[in-house]
């Protein structure tokens, strides 16, 4: 049988605008920014891949397009050592992206070519449905003053709307943007209003180890499912970890790729890492170091970037064949 060869690649940006700006620690998103890959192959094969935008990303993605032209999809760790080996990921971390979005298309090509979807390349499924939380951010007014959320009634309303429009049974408040107090007001809220509903905050790093400290022990009797990323490093996330037993601590920062999990469980920084294939150089590095946290007995989630479809689609066929994956998965893509 002729094998494929990879004869062409195209590289859209993209952007889709939200329904009103989001608000986090490290500013304001009014759209979600992505790059859409299409590995096309000699026998007429199109496999889609994504990944976060910017110009970086874009630039090292045009750099390797010289490198995979003619090679074949299915030797796709062949083409990680080549374009995305881990010296040049931990140096440079656009290459994780860029190369995650390219094995994303060619796995579409394999699982096209033997009629099989991507999750039997990674094992095989070992669940039909995924859970997903809802992603509540604070948001500015949109051009039309509409959409804004600014304190807890608003954060409540929007939380009923989504939960009655999709069904989540996990909540995530996304914090760190607003005073810490009003986000323990809206948290407790939440709780309040959705007494069986997991809950979840996430402050991208931006506390100190006081604050963080004093926000579990005021939420100490809300039942938190976790609390992600309160301060930056790992250092910080031990020394807040062993000092608030009753609450996990999640990161998908302070623990970025599976470079960190050694220093991370040496430290008992953390109880639950959150995975993302585009992080981490691909569908089936994702995969490989899910296996590495069942080993060492870490929880697992999985992170949200902002998708479009495409990495949805490949999120939710990496979600069904990990076994660890005992929390609802993130999604900005509702």
């Amino acid at each position: 049988m002729k094998k494929s060869k990879i004869k062409e690649i195209r590289i859209t940006p993209a952007s889709i605008p939200v329904q009103a700006p989001l608000r986090y620690s490290t500013g304001v998103d009014t759209a979600i920014h992505r790059l859409v890959v299409e590995v096309e192959t000699n026998d007429g094969l199109v496999g889609l891949g994504e990944c976060n935008a910017g110009g970086s990303r874009e630039a090292c993605l045009r750099e390797l397009v010289p490198q995979i032209l003619d090679t074949d999809p299915f030797h796709t760790e062949r083409l990680r050592w080549q374009i995305g080996n881990p010296v040049e990921a931990k140096l440079f971390g656009s290459v994780n992206h860029a190369f995650a979005a390219i094995e994303m298309a060619c796995m579409d090509i394999q699982g096209q070519a033997i009629g099989r979807p991507v999750c039997d390349l990674l094992g095989g499924k070992i669940r039909d449905r995924i859970p997903l939380s809802a992603y509540l951010f604070y948001r500015r007014p949109n051009e039309r003053n509409e959409g804004g959320i600014s304190d807890s009634k608003d954060m409540s309303s929007y939380a009923a709307e989504v939960i009655a429009t999709y069904g989540f049974k996990t909540l995530k408040l996304k914090a760190g943007g607003l005073d810490p107090d009003e986000e323990l007001r809206t948290i407790t809220q939440l709780r309040e209003k959705f007494p069986k509903a997991k809950l979840r905050v996430d402050p991208n790093g931006a506390w100190s180890i006081g604050t963080a400290l004093h926000f579990a022990n005021q939420t100490r009797d809300l039942n938190l499912e976790y609390l992600e990323d309160p301060v930056w490093g790992l250092r910080g996330m031990a020394r807040v970890n062993s000092q608030c037993p009753w609450l996990p601590l999640a990161s998908n920062m302070s623990v970025a790729t599976p470079d960190d999990f050694s220093s991370a469980i040496a430290l008992a920084a953390v109880d639950v890492i959150l995975v993302d294939p585009h992080f981490y150089g691909g569908l089936r590095q994702a995969r490989y170091a899910a296996t590495t946290l069942e080993l060492f007995q870490v929880d697992l989630s999985m992170h949200s970037q902002g998708e479009f479809g495409i990495s949805m689609a490949a999120q939710l066929h990496l979600a069904s064949v990990m076994p660890g994956l005992t929390y609802a998965a993130d999604a900005h893509y509702h």
